[in-house]
């Protein structure tokens, strides 16, 4: 059987780091404006089921930070902030990300957490498609564990597939 190369491939690297790659049928720039550009953003990246992504701001260059919230239909919100660490348009996107579950705590002004995710993400041109390995280093070997077992995989697998749709419009 001949491997689907729309899949989300899952890669453990030692205790605290995993390894997600996926192949796109799209130039690299263009995949990497669709992870970049709010607009397009908007339109492919979901979050959890019935809620959609109502706040994408960032400023998209080293030390720029980003906010990420979705809401659900009863005005509930979580979300995903964080800072860049390394944007090389259009081959490399490194940032920190700090998850929001309970909107009453957030504050965009505290320092950064010191246990946050630091995730790279590098678009490499393969023939007519871009492969795109995303790296997500987690603080601890539970939260990695934590963040395996949840499905995030799945969840990114059903995220690229409205982005595979978006694209199919620009192709």
């Amino acid at each position: 059987m001949k491997p689907n190369k729309n899949e989300v491939k899952v890669e453990r690297r030692g205790e605290t780091e995993v390894v997600f790659t996926r192949y796109f049928a799209a130039p690299r720039e263009l995949v990497f404006e669709c992870h970049t550009k709010p607009e397009l953003m908007k339109r492919w990246l979901i979050g959890p089921e019935g809620m959609v992504l109502e706040t994408c701001e960032q400023d998209l260059r080293v030390g720029g930070k980003y906010l990420y919230l979705y809401a659900d239909k009863n005005g509930n919100k979580s979300g995903v902030y964080g800072i860049f660490r390394e944007v090389v348009v259009p081959e490399t996107l490194a940032n920190t990300e700090n998850y929001i579950f309970d909107m009453s705590t957030f504050d965009p002004n505290a320092p950064e957490d010191p246990n946050a995710t630091f995730e790279s993400r590098t678009f490499t041109t393969e023939g007519d498609k871009t492969l795109m390995t995303h790296v997500c280093r987690y603080a601890s070997p539970e939260v990695c564990k934590m963040m395996v077992e949840s499905g995030a995989a799945d969840g990114m697998a059903e995220c690229y597939l409205e982005l595979d749709r978006l694209l199919e419009k620009y192709v």
